[in-house]
């Protein structure tokens, strides 16, 4: 239930019947104008009506209606044809937010925006139609589609580590609709993992990974989830989104947040970026390592993959020591003759440390391009991970954690349903948030606050015991309908999952080969497109090779001769898919112009010998319900996004638990208004008139609706628990055929 102050509760305890509402369109406040209005808010679940379960999404439809003001009709204030100068704060898109109490005294209860505006000629009044948050979320949905779930998925794949999961696509797609829950991606990034619920970036791809990477919580987490780094080490290699070089005036910022509050006291706690640079006869590695237990800071640099065997430099401070939420962030920079220079910056529980700088020039770096990022964890809880290419460093501790840039606008739940495949998707970022809420049986709803709020079955799977309110006969209960039907009752439930062992990929690629070498002037950016088919996975990235053996090879030379030498530590490159293209970028980083021949890119697709996933079944029944109440089967769709026989059966028990014994329907139940009632509150039902009854119940649904200062309010519930199995005491039911009847011919 919502909070409400002193006044408003006092009102409702006293069984106050006075409405009073609040409507500001436009930020501008016509309360003393609605004539009348309604609010419907309630789950649009697509399981049976009668079950105690629900799923599915939210959306809230406010109806009001407003009359005119200083002798001048509501058409010609706010009509389609009214003046802009007063027009535009009912027009469509515009904000509107309402709010109803009791006694004086309201709540925000809506927070959308205008959808529809109706005026009626030779009247006095307009009709506008609201929509709520849901209406931020009408942008075309965009997954990423990468190939490595494909590549190593097997039937224990998702037991060790998920790749992604529906949490983790939940929160992607808020993300590219503005709406997010941990610090954001910066305008520079070229690696970003939020690390809520799978270790794939959104930006950036996953190359390889080894450990495990299958413990993600809630408890501990810097913002909203994390990755629970175990006494394991998890390790990931990472491509970034942009090819960066080492021969720059710019700057690369590694940072992220990490929780060490449930970390084991007596092991090391290890967060560790490794980059990756290819130089043509090499690659150079620089290591950036914080071990929270001791305080102690590492860079390393050299040939060598292992930190240990290349040079090394270290700082020691305990401010980087100790249980707490960390922000943690490296500054690196090259030098024109490849020398890099690192130092750390760590803020603890608000309070910053800054360490000196200090170069790693004991073996100087030929020419290279950024390949690959490396991610090591040990005993931590990690969010938010990303690294971004920078003019100057951070300079305060507000830039360094992006403090004020951004507001968390969704809460996700603890991270749920592992995933192999990204599943292929259509139509807007809501209606794709709707279909995974119905598949996994979890809920999305904007709430009246305007948050984002998804939580999945475990929210009605446990029996509550605790109402946030009570309702009786004897006050606040005007009219009440209790049913029982044996379509309540399921007992016998199967589950559809999509199921990707044992499916193999198959490599082709994208081309692109001008006919005449196209030159890149110094400072200067081309772009190239390949046109690609939908069941392709994104493109592998290229590196920069001499010609094009096999896929992913990039051909950038100083001239436009074949037989001219490769371009190393100058062309800055980087590749992106938008529907049914893919764009190359490459951008000359030097004071020389040099030569793009050729492009080749790796895209692996469904193998053609393995097919089509396997639509697989988990089954759960109960006996003592089929005794009772006969065979009530149930099939539900959890495909495409129920991907591990696990989480299915753990679906279909949670079916089973729900409908085995059918619960009382309640319908019809208006109360006394009370604002502070929201979709999924607990509330005791108290009916000692007719019904005889006394349960709790979830709101599924409620209506409010208002005129002048009457209000009335009616709730959808279900039931959390039923009446006990039959016992059928003293009865000896009757069989199904009549005894004694001759068979039919």
């Amino acid at each position: 239930m919502q909070p409400a102050s002193a006044a408003l509760t006092a009102a409702l305890a006293l069984g106050q019947r006075t409405a009073a509402h609040t409507l500001r369109l436009g930020g501008r406040d016509v309360s003393a104008q609605v004539e009348s209005w309604s609010l419907d808010r309630a789950y649009g679940t697509d399981l049976p009506d009668s079950m105690r379960a629900f799923s599915g999404s939210s959306s809230a439809q406010l109806d009001v209606t407003v009359t005119g003001a200083g002798g001048k009709s509501a058409p010609a204030l706010y009509g389609p044809w009214a003046p802009r100068s007063s027009g535009d704060v009912a027009r469509p898109g515009q904000s509107v937010v309402h709010g109803w109490g009791v006694g004086g005294t309201s709540l925000d209860a809506f927070r959308g925006k205008v959808r529809t505006r109706s005026a009626e000629s030779g009247s006095d009044v307009v009709r506008l139609s609201a929509l709520d948050g849901a209406e931020r979320l009408r942008q075309p949905a965009r997954l990423p589609y990468p190939d490595i779930p494909l590549r190593t998925v097997t039937p224990d794949s998702l037991v060790l580590y998920w790749v992604t999961s529906c949490t983790w696509v939940v929160d992607h797609l808020l993300r590219s609709a503005g709406i997010h829950t941990c610090p954001p991606p910066r305008s520079t990034a070229i690696f970003y993992a939020p690390m809520h619920g799978g270790l794939t970036p959104t930006i950036g791809s996953v190359e390889r990974l080894s450990g495990l990477w299958s413990f993600w919580t809630k408890t501990g987490a810097p913002f909203e989830s994390a990755m629970d780094g175990t006494f394991s080490t998890a390790e990931a290699n990472y491509r970034p989104a942009v090819a960066t070089v080492n021969r720059t005036s710019d700057g690369l910022w590694l940072e992220g947040w990490a929780n060490t509050t449930f970390s084991n006291p007596n092991t090391d706690q290890i967060l560790r970026y490794r980059l990756q640079y290819d130089t043509g006869t090499d690659s150079r590695f620089v290591s950036l390592e914080i071990n929270f237990l001791t305080g102690t800071m590492t860079a390393s640099h050299g040939a060598n993959a292992d930190p240990a065997s290349n040079q090394r430099v270290s700082w020691n401070t305990s401010a980087a020591m100790g249980a707490g939420t960390y922000h943690f962030g490296w500054w690196l920079r090259w030098s024109s003759t490849g020398v890099p220079t690192v130092a750390p910056v760590v803020t603890k529980n608000g309070t910053a440390w800054a360490g000196a700088d200090q170069s790693l020039a004991t073996a100087p770096s030929p020419p290279g391009e950024l390949r690959a990022v490396n991610l090591v964890v040990t005993n931590l809880r990690i969010e938010a991970m990303q690294i971004s290419q920078l003019a100057a460093k951070p300079a305060t501790d507000a830039e360094r954690t992006l403090t004020g840039t951004w507001t968390k606008g969704a809460t996700l739940g603890t991270p749920a349903f592992p995933m192999a495949v990204f599943p292929a998707v259509s139509g807007d970022v809501w209606s794709v948030l709707t279909d995974i809420a119905r598949a996994t049986l979890s809920t999305v709803e904007v709430d009246r606050d305007g948050f984002i709020r998804w939580q999945d079955y475990t929210r009605w799977a446990a029996t509550p015991t605790t109402p946030a309110l009570t309702v009786s006969s004897a006050r606040e209960l005007a009219s009440l309908t209790v049913t029982e039907e044996i379509d309540a009752c399921r007992n016998a439930v199967a589950v559809k999952w999509q199921n990707w062992a044992g499916h193999d990929y198959e490599l082709a690629g994208l081309t692109d080969s001008p006919a005449t070498p196209i030159a890149v002037a110094a400072g200067a950016t081309i772009t190239r497109s390949m046109p690609t088919s939908e069941d392709r996975y994104d493109p592998v990235p290229p590196t920069i090779t001499g010609a094009l053996s096999g896929w992913g090879n990039l051909i950038i030379r100083t001239a436009a001769a074949t037989t001219a030498p490769l371009v190393r530590g100058a062309a800055e490159y980087s590749i992106r898919r938008e529907d049914g293209t893919v764009y190359l970028t490459v951008r000359n980083r030097s004071a020389s112009t040099f030569y793009y021949h050729a492009c080749n890119l790796g895209t692996p697709k469904p193998s053609q010998t393995t097919g089509t996933p396997v639509v697989s079944l988990a089954a759960e029944r109960d006996a003592a319900s089929q005794a009772a109440y006969g065979m009530q089967s149930f099939e539900h769709d959890g495909a495409p996004w129920i991907q591990d026989g696990g989480t299915g059966r753990d679906v279909a028990k949670a079916l089973i638990k729900a409908g085995a014994v059918p619960a009382p329907q309640l319908q019809s139940v208006e109360i006394l208004p009370n604002p502070r009632v929201d979709l999924g509150d607990v509330v005791r039902v108290v009916d000692t008139t007719g019904a005889q009854l006394d349960t709790l119940a979830w709101v599924i649904g409620i209506r409010t609706e208002g005129s002048g200062t009457a209000v009335r309010q009616t709730l959808t519930l279900r039931g959390v628990a039923s009446n006990g199995m039959p016992a059928d005491t003293g009865l000896t039911p009757d069989p199904p055929t009549r005894p004694g009847a001759p068979p039919p011919v």
